[in-house]
């Protein structure tokens, strides 16, 4: 490991804060609307035909000293459950002169500097990519400042550009073109079905590095390009 100073880029601090606040208060604001929304539903009801429902009625009798506190610490448990769990789910950044160091709690992975020829963002990714063009990371940075990303790798010297350099190499991917093998078909459905998953698109974009595709979702459609791989092994595909 290199000895020089590192970057370190991470998740605003007031962004949980946010969350369990956020949902605090819509603990405590169903506490105080519930209770007078199942009465008014309840009388609704009445003179129909239609059965009444045991929740409605329940939180029809709950008197506001009660309806308040008891949800409003059901806002505390959930927002720190969810708190926790955007802490959890953000992306961590180390960022050398020589590497970088990628952490969530789900993964982790380390990228040598030397396999690095372009730095750039890609909406909420953020995309490193080997001198081939092949994909050496795609990582979700939604919750970090693109500010602070750009910052860190331009002051240890990394490559930045200010968009994707095979940006005019994509196209559209349909099931069953011609110019993909059965195989690359099948990854490629995968890819889709999986674009909202980040741990099996991150699988499935390492399955396609290695046939020499490299893959991205726009609205919800699927481009995809080719690039030269390496014998060397010198690109060895996405680590996250």
């Amino acid at each position: 490991m290199s000895t020089t100073a590192v970057s370190e880029v991470r998740q605003p601090r007031r962004v949980p804060l946010l969350v369990l606040l956020a949902t605090v208060a819509l603990g405590v604001g169903l506490g105080f609307a519930l209770p007078p929304l199942a009465r008014w539903w309840q009388a609704l009801l009445e003179g129909t035909p239609l059965p009444g429902l045991g929740p409605v009625e329940l939180l029809a009798g709950l008197p506001l000293v009660w309806s308040a506190p008891i949800l409003g610490g059901l806002g505390v448990v959930g927002g720190v459950l969810l708190a926790l769990t955007t802490i959890g789910e953000a992306l961590r950044l180390t960022v050398a002169d020589d590497h970088l160091e990628h952490r969530t709690d789900e993964r982790e992975g380390w990228v040598e500097r030397s396999d690095v020829a372009d730095v750039f963002r890609d909406g909420r990714y953020l995309v490193l990519l080997g001198p081939s063009g092949a994909p050496r990371a795609r990582l979700d940075a939604d919750t970090l400042r693109k500010a602070d990303v750009r910052a860190a790798f331009e002051t240890h010297r990394w490559p930045w550009r200010d968009g994707d350099p095979h940006e005019n190499e994509y196209e559209r991917w349909l099931d069953g073109r011609p110019g993909f093998t059965a195989a690359e078909h099948a990854l490629l459905r995968r890819r889709l079905d999986d674009r909202k998953d980040t741990r099996k698109a991150a699988e499935a974009d390492a399955e396609l590095a290695a046939c020499g595709l490299a893959a991205r979702v726009r609205d919800d459609r699927l481009q995809v390009r080719r690039f030269r791989t390496v014998a060397s092994g010198d690109d060895r595909g996405a680590q996250g």
